[in-house]
């Protein structure tokens, strides 16, 4: 792995206040399917907001990840996984920089982290200075590769969701660049987006943005012939195409020129496939795309176009509005899903993955956290808030199923802080359990804590104050602590930055029966371990919130009958070392 001081070592911001950097990318690019090379050319306007000069820009090229001797195989090679390690020069993936120049200067990049190639530095021929801007222009070749992994190439069907040059972010703590790696994903640059894409004349696309001029191919392909596709083309004020010099003005015999417009996103996605079918739909002004595969029955009479839409209604419920103009869901190459602003490429029509990955365009999308600093704050947060949708409308959810398997992992003693950096979790399982698992049932025991109605008005804080900027864990307890009768502090230091555990049983009980007929039960309710929450404690039908930090009290609950048994958290909702020591019989009986 590079080391991270080496890459910061160009600039590390020593301001604490919020900025936020701005990029502008006019892309050029022209997809040969006979080589499956895809050659570009961009020009980048980059304007400084930060209170530093800066005299390097770091990109990404995260192509390079997919192929022998990266960081990402390199890291797969310890847990005895070859998958990149052994594909074919025909096979992997690759991002090849051919020229950079800044302001008309060619400039030579640098590559900290060789062999690993997913950095690249830009020397500036001059810094840029805190309000001043500089316009870089890069040509470059893109595969990417046979194995699919948030990206892919099969037949004609080509997932380009990591592609072109993508400048690195730099924020409060300097330049936030590591190489890709299998634990952790990405952290992108507000910006706007003009990409002109050269394909063949039958292929069917999908992006990120909308088409502003040329022809995705929705129209032959829509499932519905009657169907007249919602194109949005008129969301962006106009603005006169690029020419880099790339493209011919017009497309040669047999082929077509699509031109996408996106703004304020931090990523541009985009998937081709010839056999590509269409459906469309609308959730208020926001056009919903749908792009699946023949004999894809489970995607097609409007069931992932309904999804969509449904997803997106219920974000926009608890977060806020949707802020961009379209909604694109593809049936990628590879399973699973990955999201990207305005886009999710999907493996399945399952409907907890099109909640997954919709929701992740509030969290990470709108509120763009980094993945692999905090990858918590989104895979965790999307996890639990698919959860949360389930229960809402009415579905089963197995929360038992993840609580045992996270309770397991604390007992064997083998759990991780959920807020380490991504890479540094020991291995891929511990990285998942830790990021997506335990974080969803940590925001369960959130909601529960607060109450509904300060959790929602938590989120709808959250999202109001940072929609469209980069979000950390401070922000996330700001809109907390402030819907919240007092500091929350202590429940993020420990369940987000400690090992420790928790562990309620239920010690001696009583019973005794008043002259007026009443039972008063008397237990002794133990706490073991680092952590402390409060707890509901059940007698019979009576169900009261103990919130003592003592280690040991004694409570006594009054019931109209004789009570049978005394549980301890009876919904579940505490991550509890051992739950068989939380019931007991009342004796007696």
């Amino acid at each position: 792995m590079i080391a991270l001081s080496l890459l910061l070592a160009a600039a590390v911001a020593q301001d604490t206040a919020y900025f936020q950097q701005h990029v502008d990318y006019r892309i050029e690019a022209r997809l040969d399917e006979s080589s499956e090379v895809l050659n570009g050319r961009l020009q980048l306007q980059y304007r400084n907001h930060a209170p530093q000069r800066i005299d390097t820009l770091w990109f990404h090229l995260h192509l390079n990840a997919f192929r022998p001797n990266s960081s990402w195989a390199r890291r797969e090679l310890e847990f005895n996984e070859r998958r990149f390690t052994n594909l074919g020069a025909d096979e992997h993936a690759f991002e090849r920089v051919h020229h950079v120049s800044v302001g008309g200067v060619a400039v030579t990049p640098v590559y900290p982290g060789a062999p690993d190639s997913t950095v690249m530095g830009v020397p500036l021929p001059r810094p840029i200075e805190p309000g001043g801007s500089a316009v870089v222009d890069i040509v470059w070749d893109a595969r990417p590769s046979t194995l699919p992994r948030r990206q892919g190439r099969q037949g004609r069907h080509y997932d380009f969701a990591q592609w072109y040059p993508r400048i690195a972010v730099y924020d409060r703590d300097g330049w936030a660049v590591q190489p890709l790696m299998p634990q952790g994903e990405f952290y992108g640059e507000f910006g706007d987006y003009d990409v002109t894409i050269d394909v063949a004349a039958d292929q069917v696309m999908g992006a990120t943005g909308v088409p502003v001029d040329g022809d995705p191919g929705w129209a032959v392909a829509a499932a519905r012939p009657d169907a007249q596709p919602q194109m949005r083309g008129n969301a962006y004020p106009a603005r006169a195409a690029a020419r880099l010099g790339l493209l011919p003005r017009h497309a040669a015999d047999g082929r077509k020129q699509v031109r996408w417009r996106a703004e304020r996103v931090h990523h541009f996605a985009w998937t081709t496939n010839p056999e590509y079918i269409y459906e469309g739909g609308m959730h208020r002004d926001i056009a919903v795309h749908v792009l699946y595969r023949p004999g894809d029955t489970g995607w097609a009479d409007g069931v992932v176009v309904d999804r969509t839409v449904a997803a997106l209604g219920w974000f926009e419920g608890v977060f806020g509005p949707y802020p961009w103009p379209q909604m694109t869901n593809v049936h990628r190459i590879e399973g699973g899903g990955t999201e990207f602003p305005m886009m999710v490429m999907n493996g399945s029509e399952s409907e907890g993955l099109i909640l997954h990955e919709v929701g992740h365009n509030f969290v990470h999308g709108v509120l763009a956290n980094n993945e692999w600093r905090e990858g918590w704050l989104d895979e965790g947060f999307a996890s639990f808030l698919t959860n949360w949708a389930h229960e809402e409308a009415g579905r089963g959810v197995n929360w038992d199923g993840s609580m045992n398997a996270v309770v397991r992992l604390e007992q064997s003693g083998r759990t991780q802080p959920v807020g380490l950096a991504s890479a540094d979790f020991r291995d891929p399982g511990t990285y998942s359990a830790m990021t997506y698992s335990k974080p969803s049932l940590i925001f369960r025991m959130l909601r529960w804590l607060v109450g509904d109605e300060a959790f929602r008005a938590a989120l709808r804080s959250y999202y109001a104050q940072h929609s469209l900027q980069h979000v950390t864990e401070s922000d996330l307890r700001t809109a907390f602590n402030a819907s919240s009768p007092g500091s929350l502090d202590w429940f993020f230091d420990q369940w987000i930055h400690t090992t420790g555990t928790l562990d309620y049983g239920v010690g001696d009980v009583s019973t005794r029966q008043t002259e007026d007929g009443q039972w008063v039960t008397s237990v002794e309710v133990v706490r073991d371990g680092e952590i402390w929450m409060p707890v509901d404690i059940q007698v019979g039908d009576t169900v009261q919130r103990l919130t003592s930090r003592e280690q040991r009290q004694t409570v006594t609950i009054t019931t109209a009958s004789r009570p049978a048994t005394v549980t301890l958290d009876p919904d579940r909702i505490l991550i509890d070392l051992d739950p068989a020591n939380n019931v007991k019989a009342v004796p007696g009986r």
